[in-house]
């Protein structure tokens, strides 16, 4: 299978994988050159996903290498909430048929490639599949860093907790247990200037709505059921063109990935980012997990460890 590209970009090599060493999973992982025997399985949609069960997990025939490609086997997968077109018109989003969109970590397994050889370990976008070939708090972190003051929003008192406490965000609200629009201008009682969303639905509109938008404040819209600003900005009672409203898009800022990184590693590094995972083992507990971070009912980045 060749090697996925995202705007001209191939796959990004981390590491070379060391030899007859045990994987995340514990297993050994053998020297490069020996027989693997994997199965091509996928998590593919059949219709747009509100149940665990309009994923399905299915096996697919192992893909022939020819010049140039690569076959290699997931590790680890990476879980984001995704919105399913409705229509064929729609471009750029999955439609029933395909494979749950992820982005993952793979190791090299057969290679007729130049670059990437047996036992390379990448990372590329490859779907939910064992053959590669509100995030708030991040956000609210970098602005930290960036010298802003940051509020979070989350949905349970443990989420808050780990928001003040670990990512040390300035406050966070419990939007399931708070009077949300009381708690905003108590901790912005001067408005809020940016508002970074990624939950989209009522919580937007809540947000919109409160009063504690500042004018001439952006709303940046990262979530995977975007509004149509005009008409949600004159329910809340803004004129038009009082806030900015900036539709994000990941992949349009694929190109600045490496830089991105070259920050996020070393504040990782020097302890100025603190991340939290929330880890499920094999592909046959990814649907649940897919649609577990849909609702909102994840605690931390959903990964998929294989």
């Amino acid at each position: 299978m060749r090697p996925r590209r995202m705007d001209g970009e191939p796959p990004r090599q981390i590491a070379p994988a060391p030899l007859d060493v045990p994987t995340p999973t514990g297993k050994t992982r053998p020297f490069p050159g020996a027989p693997v025997t994997v199965r091509n399985l996928q998590v593919r949609i059949k219709r747009p996903p509100a149940r665990a069960t309009d994923l399905e997990l299915v096996e697919t025939e192992r893909p022939a290498l020819t010049n140039g490609s690569f076959l290699a086997r997931a590790l680890w997968l990476a879980v984001d909430p995704f919105r399913c077109a409705s229509d064929v018109l729609t471009p750029g989003l999955p439609r029933p048929g395909d494979v749950v969109p992820a982005r993952g970590v793979g190791e090299v397994i057969e290679s007729r490639h130049d670059v990437f050889g047996v036992g390379s370990v990448v990372v590329l976008d490859c779907g939910l599949q064992q053959l590669c070939v509100s995030d708030g708090p991040m956000a609210g972190q970098i602005a930290l860093l960036k010298g802003a003051r940051a509020i979070g929003i989350a949905g349970s008192r443990e989420k808050c907790d780990w928001v003040t406490r670990h990512a040390r965000l300035s406050g966070c609200i419990n939007y399931a247990a708070e009077n949300l629009e009381a708690r905003l201008r108590q901790l912005a009682p001067h408005g809020v200037d940016i508002f970074f969303d990624n939950v989209g639905g009522e919580l937007l509109e809540r947000v919109v709505t409160s009063g504690a938008l500042a004018r001439g404040a952006r709303m940046v819209q990262n979530s995977c059921t975007p509004a149509e600003p005009e008409a949600l900005l004159a329910r809340g009672g803004h004129a038009p063109g009082s806030l900015e409203v900036l539709r994000v898009d990941l992949h349009d800022y694929e190109h600045r990935r490496s830089e991105f990184l070259r920050e996020a590693i070393a504040w990782y590094g020097a302890g100025r980012i603190a991340t939290k995972d929330h880890v499920v083992e094999g592909l046959v507990n990814a649907p649940a997990h897919v649609l577990l971070a849909m609702q909102g009912g994840n605690f931390g980045r959903p990964l998929v460890r294989l």
